[in-house]
């Protein structure tokens, strides 16, 4: 059987196409056509079928596509374009050839992951789901605050591309905020590295975006465990592969200064995307242990700075959540 997602890149939501046509176009049997797209809804798609005419999207989807891509990226780009239907994880594919420039990017993963080990639900078509790899001189030691760079970076674009309410929450989270002011998730960032201390390190740098939400919302929001939001609601004025070209290009120029300068200079930007500068925060560490307290900014080097009845800490990364108290 061909695999659902080949067999729906060949219909679209204006005109009605004949399961004989897909066949043929694919070199496949119209059993395989229909067995196919018989999964349709696995992945959230609707579909409308009609005897003796064929399939046709319910809505349209704007697939990603390598060409497009490159053809929105600047010349002078080191990005090497990939998209696959179907993977398990971008980041962890992209791992196994970490090549500087390398872009790896899927309508659909099986197992995509989110920092601390969570799972990351996507959209088909409603998604961004990507992996860039880039190499750093500089060892391992030297990359603190690397995804909250990567943060600035991807905030700014959507800030260009029409989604103004856009925040961050330290480390690694894109939030949206709505009229009522409320924020919720419309991204995330996990970041995996080969090197040691001395270098050169090897980074993978996964993305995930909600460009659109599923119409199961609160059943994909319990899987989520938490409020979810759209960059389209947040006002997006331009399609996936656009999108995904312009995040490239601002990663490109972030990443090349991140490798002078480091975090610091980006510290202050930061600073002024968070989301949750003035309320209460609780850290809350692997072992349960909660910690509460309110954002005080940001060190040189990415760590929070939590002011605590008990004076000022710094809390690093490693293995802690952050949640509004």
């Amino acid at each position: 059987m061909h695999d659902t997602l080949s067999l729906l890149r060949e219909l679209n939501a204006h005109e009605f196409t004949s399961g004989a046509q897909i066949a043929q176009r694919l070199a496949i049997s119209r059993a395989s056509v229909s067995l196919g797209l018989a999964k349709a809804e696995d992945y959230g798609i609707s579909l409308e079928r009609r005897h003796g005419v064929g399939y046709r999207l319910a809505a349209p989807i704007e697939w990603l596509d390598a060409e497009k891509i490159s053809m929105y990226l600047p010349e002078s780009t080191v990005a090497k374009v990939s998209v696959s239907n179907t993977l398990a994880s971008t980041n962890r594919q992209l791992l196994l050839d970490p090549q500087h420039g390398k872009l790896l990017v899927a309508e659909w993963q099986d197992g995509g992951r989110g920092r601390l080990g969570r799972t990351w639900h996507g959209v088909l078509g409603g998604s961004l789901l990507f992996s860039f790899a880039w190499r750093f001189d500089n060892g391992s030691a030297q990359l603190a605050g690397l995804p909250l760079a990567v943060g600035v970076a991807v905030a700014t674009v959507l800030q260009q591309s029409g989604v103004a309410q856009i925040g961050l929450k330290w480390p690694n989270d894109l939030l949206l905020q709505d009229a009522t002011g409320d924020w919720a998730k419309v991204g995330g960032i996990l970041i995996e590295m080969q090197g040691d201390a001395l270098g050169p390190s090897h980074v993978v740098i996964g993305i995930g975006l909600n460009i659109a939400l599923p119409t199961d919302l609160n059943d994909w929001q319990a899987q989520l465990g938490q409020a979810a939001a759209s960059l389209n609601a947040g006002g997006l004025n331009c399609g996936r592969n656009e999108l995904l070209a312009r995040l490239i290009h601002q990663l490109e120029t972030t990443l090349a200064q991140f490798a002078e300068t480091g975090f610091a200079p980006l510290c202050a930007r930061w600073e002024a995307l968070h989301a949750w500068s003035n309320a209460a925060l609780n850290v809350i560490a692997a072992n349960g242990n909660i910690q509460t307290g309110r954002f005080a900014g940001l060190a040189p080097d990415g760590s929070l700075r939590l002011d605590t009845p008990s004076g000022e800490i710094l809390v690093h990364s490693g293995d802690v959540s952050l949640r509004r108290a």
